[in-house]
């Protein structure tokens, strides 16, 4: 099932409403996997100058060299010598004033280096200080977003502009993406899958519930059916 862009219009106001004010804007979008975070950022960004940037795994090094390519592709700049994301940031300040600026799984960053928040705290108070860069730092890991971010230990503390927690669907949201559903069905849709946008795609309204239990979370060859494994291991380790 293809799923409609709904209930984040709140989500999607905020932002926007930020967007207009002068100024740097740090923004925290946080929340389980498959809840539609980076949705909700590459929406914001359609047809305003930015740098959607998904880090991995790889280590400062190479996420540093992938951001400097995204730049130097969206500021149209020469190849340019840096081994840092200040030096990213900097000429971000320089050519981009603004800009938003997505980091995705930005827990993936910290887990490889967990000096990267200080280095964003000196990102933003001193290079970006001057601009009106709007930077977004998205990430799935709940609760490393609330300790190593948004805390009060946290060097970033205290300059945000304002967080997101993404949420669950609602059963009224439920209803519109299945209007053939009765209300019982719904409900029913709603205990198997936790209203988890990312699960709800695999469902087709037009398959009874029993058909797509038996289509998707009981054939072993679809996602869905490793998927409780899978949580249950990244969650109790």
């Amino acid at each position: 099932m293809a799923i409609r862009f709904i209930n984040r219009e709140k989500e999607l106001e905020f932002l926007n409403d930020l967007y207009g004010k002068k100024g740097p804007k740090l923004v925290i979008v946080y929340g389980r996997r498959r809840l539609g975070k980076t949705e909700i950022v590459k929406k914001f960004m359609e047809g305003k100058k930015g740098i959607y940037f998904l880090a991995d795994k790889r280590g400062t090094a190479e996420n540093v060299s992938r951001l400097r390519e995204k730049m130097e592709e969206t500021l149209k700049l020469p190849p340019l010598r840096i081994d840092d994301f200040d030096g990213v940031f900097s000429q971000i300040a320089e050519k981009g004033n603004e800009c938003v600026i997505i980091i995705d799984e930005f827990t993936y960053l910290i887990e490889t280096d967990p000096s990267v928040v200080s280095v964003f705290q000196l990102i933003f108070d001193e290079i970006l200080k001057e601009t009106d860069v709007f930077l977004i730092l998205s990430g799935s890991y709940v609760s490393m977003m609330e300790t190593e971010v948004l805390s009060y230990r946290s060097p970033l503390y205290g300059r945000r502009s304002g967080q997101i927690k993404v949420e669950r669907f609602t059963i009224r949201d439920m209803a519109r993406l299945l209007p053939s559903y009765s209300f019982e069905d719904i409900i029913r849709t709603y205990a198997i899958l936790d209203a988890i946008p990312g699960y709800l795609k695999f469902f087709d309204s037009q398959k009874t519930i029993q058909q797509n239990l038996r289509d998707t979370i009981l054939n072993k060859e679809q996602m869905l059916y490793l998927e409780p494994e899978i949580l249950l291991k990244e969650e109790l380790k």
